[in-house]
C-alpha cells in the first residue's frame, strides 16, 4: 500500500454495470456505531442476526414514513425527509445490543445491509447463512485490481472473482485537506467479503503552480486504506499534473466521503 506504481494511462476498460439489486452489504459489529444512510422516500432493509427491538428517538420517528420490524430481525425503513446522524439502539431478546448512527439523504443506496455478529453462533444467526461464495481479499488485492482497471488494457487485467462495478456519482470534491487539488471519483467496485469492501478510483488533478506531494494522512473521509498511482503531481498544466487515488472503504464512497 505504501509503494506507488507508474504506468501509462489508458481508458477505463471495465464495463459499467447498474447497481445490482441482489447486492447485500455486510457490516461486522465491532462495538463501534454502525453508520447507515437512508434514501429519502425509498425503503432500505437492515438485517440483524436475531430478532430485535429498536429504540428510536421521537425526532427520527417524526421524520420517518415507516419503520417495520419483522420477527426474524429485519427492519424496513423509509425516511420521509433528510436528517443528520442520530443514535438508534437495537436490542435483541437475548441481550445483545447494537448502536446505529442513522441519517437520511435525498440520494442514497437502497441495497440491504446485513449485520454480522461473531458472538452469535452461525447456526443461530439470521445473517451468517450465506447462499453465495464469500471471498477473502485484502486491501492490496482491491487496490491492484482498481489500478489495472484504470491504467491497463483489458487483456492485461487480472480477474478478481466476485468483484463488481457499481455506480459512483462523478463530482468535484474537496477530498484533500489544505491541498490545491481537484478530486473526482471515476469508478467504484465492491466485493462480497465479510465485511463488504469497496474500492474507488479517484482522479486527482493539480490546481496549483507548484509540485504537490500526495499525503494520504490529509484525506478527508472514513477510508480504511489509501494509495496513489504516483507519489506527487506536477504543477497545473504540466505533464504529470494528474494521477489517481485508490481508496478502500467499508461503505459506498458517497457515504464515507465529505
Amino acid at each position: 500500500m505504501k509503494s506507488f506504481i507508474s504506468i501509462i494511462l489508458f481508458l477505463l476498460s471495465q464495463p459499467l454495470l447498474s447497481q445490482p439489486i441482489e447486492l447485500l452489504e455486510h457490516r461486522v459489529w465491532n462495538k463501534s456505531p454502525i453508520h447507515i444512510v437512508l434514501p429519502v422516500g425509498k425503503e432500505r432493509r437492515i438485517d440483524f442476526p436475531l430478532s430485535i427491538q429498536l429504540q428510536v428517538p421521537a425526532s427520527i420517528k417524526a421524520m420517518s414514513e415507516r419503520i417495520q420490524i419483522t420477527e426474524s430481525g429485519s427492519v424496513y425503513w423509509i425516511a420521509s425527509q433528510s436528517f443528520k446522524r442520530q443514535r438508534v439502539n437495537a436490542v435483541t431478546d437475548t441481550g445483545y445490543s447494537y448502536i446505529l448512527d442513522i441519517e437520511a439523504r435525498p440520494k442514497g443506496h437502497q441495497h440491504p445491509i446485513a449485520i454480522v455478529d461473531d458472538r452469535i453462533p452461525k447456526q443461530n444467526s439470521n445473517t451468517s447463512q450465506f447462499s453465495g461464495p464469500i471471498y477473502d481479499y485484502d486491501y492490496v488485492d482491491l487496490t491492484r485490481f482498481a489500478s489495472q482497471s484504470v491504467y491497463a488494457p483489458e487483456r492485461l487485467i487480472k480477474p478478481l472473482p466476485g468483484i463488481r462495478r457499481v455506480t459512483v456519482e462523478s463530482e468535484h470534491l474537496s477530498l484533500v485537506k489544505g491541498a490545491d487539488l481537484i478530486t473526482e471519483p471515476m469508478a467504484q467496485w465492491v466485493v462480497p467479503t465479510i465485511p463488504s469492501l469497496y474500492v474507488t478510483a479517484v482522479r486527482v488533478t493539480s490546481n496549483s503552480l507548484r509540485i504537490i506531494t500526495l499525503d494520504p494522512r490529509l484525506l478527508r473521509g472514513d477510508f480504511l486504506a489509501a494509495s496513489s498511482q504516483h507519489s506527487r503531481v506536477n504543477a497545473a498544466g504540466e505533464e504529470g499534473d494528474t494521477t489517481t487515488w485508490y481508496l478502500v472503504s467499508g461503505q459506498p464512497f458517497d457515504e464515507v466521503s465529505p
